[in-house]
C-alpha cells in the first residue's frame, strides 16, 4: 500500500535528476533535466515525468533501484517558459499537467494535460491557452468521488478585456475527454453546483506525492 512506502527524495542538482531512499542510497536517474514531478502507483512503483533541456518529455519508472525510461516527445518549445509540472495517477493512467508562461502576452499561461498508460503510451493531449493567473493560482484541480478531474481557471472576457471569468471543465476518466460541466451526466450526490467535491489533492500550486519529497539546488 502507498502508506507503507518508505520515503524517497527526488531532486535535481546541476540539471541531473536523482532519487535517494531512506537508507541514503542515491541513484542517478538522468542528465539534462530542467523540471520534474513524481508519484506512486498502486504497486508502489515510482513514476517520474521530466522535461529535459531540449523540451522533451521523459517518463521514468523506478522500483528497487531498477529504472525504465521512455522518451515521449517534445512538450515545451521554450524551457525558460516552463513554470511547473504535476502528476496524478488515476485508474492506472498517468495525468501530467504542464504549465507554460506566454512569451508574447503578460500574465498569460498555457496548461497542457497528458493522459497515458505506461502499458502502451497512447497519449491523450489537451491544451488550454490564454489562462489568466488568479491572485492565488493559475488553475485549480479537484477529483470527485467518481475519479473525474475538475479543472477551473480564469480567462479573459472577450467583451471586456479588463474583466475575467471562471471556466470549469471535467475530465471523464472513462472516455478520456474534457467536457464542459453541463455535458457530463452525474449522480446528484457526486458533484455539487459549487464544485466542492472531495479532493485528494492537498495543494493546487505545489506538488504533494505521499512520501515523495522534493528539493532543488539553488545552483540549477
Amino acid at each position: 500500500m502507498i502508506n507503507d512506502t518508505k520515503p524517497f527524495y527526488v531532486y535535481t542538482e546541476n540539471n541531473c535528476l536523482y532519487i535517494k531512499n531512506i537508507n541514503e542510497k542515491i541513484d542517478k536517474i538522468s542528465n539534462n533535466i530542467v523540471s520534474y514531478c513524481a508519484n506512486f502507483d498502486n504497486n508502489n512503483f515510482i513514476h517520474i515525468c521530466s522535461v529535459n533541456t531540449k523540451g522533451k518529455l521523459i517518463h521514468f519508472i523506478y522500483k528497487d533501484g531498477h529504472i525504465r525510461k521512455k522518451v515521449l516527445g517534445r512538450v515545451c518549445h521554450n524551457i525558460n517558459n516552463l513554470k511547473n509540472m504535476r502528476l496524478f495517477i488515476i485508474n492506472n493512467y498517468l495525468n501530467l499537467f504542464v504549465v507554460e508562461e506566454s512569451s508574447i502576452k503578460e500574465n498569460r499561461f498555457r496548461v497542457s494535460h497528458y493522459n497515458f498508460s505506461p502499458s502502451n503510451y497512447n497519449i491523450y493531449k489537451y491544451h488550454i491557452n490564454d489562462i489568466l493567473q488568479n491572485d492565488e493560482y493559475i488553475y485549480k484541480l479537484n477529483i470527485d468521488d467518481m475519479s473525474n478531474m475538475i479543472l477551473t481557471y480564469e480567462t479573459e472576457n472577450k467583451n471586456n478585456r479588463s474583466e475575467s471569468y471562471s471556466q470549469t471543465v471535467i475530465f471523464n476518466t472513462t472516455n478520456r475527454k474534457w467536457l464542459p460541466t453541463r455535458s457530463l451526466l452525474r449522480k446528484p450526490t457526486s458533484f455539487s453546483s459549487e464544485y466542492n467535491s472531495k479532493s485528494s489533492i492537498i495543494d493546487d500550486l505545489f506538488e504533494f506525492c505521499y512520501s515523495i519529497s522534493y528539493k532543488k539546488n539553488n545552483d540549477d
